[in-house]
C-alpha cells in the first residue's frame, strides 16, 4: 500500500515538471509568432511604399511613400518611415548626380530606398531575453 501513494505522488511531480517546460514551449512559440508577423508587415511596408515611389513620377514625393508605409502598417506602434532617392550610371554602381550624363547609359538610373523600423514587444518575458526587439525592413527598387 504504501508503494501505491508513492509512486502517484511521483506521477504529480513529473507532470507537473513537464507541464511547466511545456507551457513555456507553447508561451515562446506565441511570442515568435507574433514577432514574426509584425515583421513581416514591415517588410510589406516598406515593399508598398517603395513600389509607389518606383511609380513614374512619384519618386521625390517622399511624404506620399511615408503615408503609403504609415497605411501598411497600421496598428504597428512606434512605426517609422524614411524614403530617399539616388542615382547610378550602372545598377549597383557608385551615387552619381541625377542630372548628370552617365558614358555608358546616358540618362543615370533613379532608385527608392524606403526603410522602415519598429519596437515590438514580447507577451512573456523569459530570463535573458529582452522584452522589446526591433524590428527593421528595407527596399529598394528602381524608378520605373
Amino acid at each position: 500500500m504504501r508503494r501505491r501513494k508513492a509512486q502517484s505522488g511521483q506521477a504529480l511531480i513529473e507532470f507537473a515538471m513537464i507541464f511547466t517546460l511545456l507551457m513555456m514551449l507553447i508561451l515562446g512559440v506565441i511570442d515568435f509568432s507574433l514577432l514574426t508577423e509584425k515583421a513581416m508587415v514591415i517588410d510589406e511596408a516598406a515593399f508598398a511604399a517603395a513600389e509607389y515611389g518606383a511609380a513614374s513620377g512619384n519618386s521625390s514625393n517622399f511624404a506620399g511613400m511615408r503615408t503609403v508605409a504609415s497605411n501598411s502598417a497600421s496598428g504597428i506602434a512606434g512605426f517609422v518611415a524614411t524614403a530617399s532617392t539616388w542615382c547610378a550610371c550602372s545598377p549597383g554602381g557608385a551615387a552619381v548626380g541625377c542630372t548628370s550624363t552617365c558614358s555608358s547609359y546616358g540618362k543615370p538610373i533613379e532608385y527608392v530606398q524606403v526603410i522602415t523600423s519598429a519596437t515590438a514587444s514580447l507577451l512573456f518575458g523569459f530570463t535573458g531575453i529582452p522584452l522589446t526587439v526591433p524590428l527593421r525592413g528595407v527596399c529598394i527598387l528602381r524608378v520605373q
